[in-house]
């Protein structure tokens, strides 16, 4: 979800359809998406579940910030949204989930420092115009052996992430734009313009010599959208053989550790 301020009316046309209250607490993609997040992080936490503080940047409806707050000691999601904030603070309410606190502001006013065993970077960093200011201050807010997660779609997969328009990704964002209010999908690509190829992610990535980082596929596929699929199953029995495909992937999974 994208962490820029702005109001309500002015969500990408992605997003635009909204959820209700009842579908959201009944969604499972959230617990899937936390099981998943918890099962690939495991091998790097060097704290127990149970006893972790997590920061959920961008964080949305907040379905996975309250899912983390049930198994995590705290948990700070971060978004822009007053009407995602609005359907998060209602689902906490009704969850009666105590240890999570949903605050409004952007990446760039996180003044954290080393708070943070666990940082989650979901599927946001392709809304960040300023990818290297926004890590510093989630590096900075990680404390000595804490784990940052960034999932992000892949700029070369063809079929763009969001608005599913083949090759959209590829196009400078005027004539993204065009594309978009051709085909009816929406009017502005810029929102979602910012996903990275794997070069320029290890290029961002190596700006912070603090921290040790890897590509991993995904630790349960069953728990992945599309997961059960054979292309799904095939495509990541492939990337663990051959890394290098990491290069065409669809999404781009990163952990990364920060030294002591």
């Amino acid at each position: 979800m994208n962490p820029n301020c702005t109001p309500n009316v002015d969500l990408p046309a992605y997003d635009r359809g909204g959820f209700t209250l009842q579908e959201l607490l009944t969604a499972s993609f959230p617990i899937n998406a936390t099981e998943q997040l918890l099962k690939t992080t495991a091998p790097y936490l060097r704290v127990p579940v149970s006893e972790l503080t997590v920061l959920d940047v961008g964080c949305g409806y907040g379905g996975m910030s309250l899912e983390l707050g049930k198994r995590c000691r705290r948990v700070v999601g971060m978004e822009c949204s007053s009407g995602r904030l609005t359907l998060a603070e209602q689902m906490k309410t009704h969850l009666e989930i105590n240890n999570v606190e949903f605050r409004q502001k952007p990446i760039e006013e996180l003044s954290d420092i080393e708070c943070y065993d666990l940082v989650v970077l979901d599927n946001v960093l392709e809304h960040l115009p300023d990818q290297p200011a926004a890590l510093r201050n989630m590096v900075r807010s990680l404390r000595p052996g804490g784990v940052l997660y960034i999932l992000v779609p892949n700029k070369l997969w063809p079929i763009e992430h969001h608005y599913r328009l083949p090759f959209l990704g590829y196009l400078p964002v005027p004539l993204a734009n065009f594309y978009l209010r051709a085909t009816r999908r929406g009017r502005d690509y810029t929102d979602a313009s910012y996903a990275p190829t794997y070069f320029r992610l290890n290029r961002l990535l190596r700006q912070f010599p603090e921290l040790s980082f890897q590509y991993v596929p995904p630790a349960d596929i069953s728990l992945a959208i599309g997961g059960a699929s054979w292309r799904y199953r095939y495509g990541v029995a492939a990337i663990r053989r051959f890394p290098w495909l990491w290069v065409i992937s669809k999404s781009l999974l990163v952990v990364a550790v920060k030294r002591n």
